[in-house]
């Protein structure tokens, strides 16, 4: 009876070990597989620093750019303030001969005055 024991241990032995080389073959693939995604998951990760990268150089411009309008704004508004300031003055000076036009409107509209008493007193007529 022993001998049939140890045989039927020997066989149970042969089977485990058996058992154990299809586990380690199935690992062996499964460790495979995950090479192999890991491998496609670096390679997307690379795609996604790449583009990282890219963006990072953009905004980058894009803020250089930016900066650069702000500048070119500032001139802008100087430029504005010296067109506002030579309107001032222009303006002042059109009131200015505004005001000499009335003057003159006023001295004709007297002497228009002074020549119709003029014309009246000698009856002449205008025609």
């Amino acid at each position: 009876m022993l001998m049939a024991e140890a045989e039927r241990k020997i066989q149970q032995l042969y089977n485990d070990v058996n058992a154990i080389y299809g586990m380690l073959d199935d690992i062996r693939k499964a460790q495979g597989e995950h090479g192999k995604k890991l491998t496609d998951l670096s390679q997307s990760l690379t795609t996604v620093r790449a583009t990282q990268m890219r963006h990072d150089n953009r905004l980058n411009e894009l803020d250089a750019g930016i900066a650069g309008l702000g500048d070119q704004l500032k001139e802008m508004r100087v430029t504005q303030m010296r067109h506002e300031n030579r309107f001032t003055e222009i303006d002042q000076r059109f009131t200015e001969i505004d005001q000499r036009f009335d003057a003159q409107d006023q001295q004709l509209a007297s002497q228009d005055r002074k020549l119709d008493l003029i014309m009246k007193a000698l009856d002449i007529s205008a025609n």
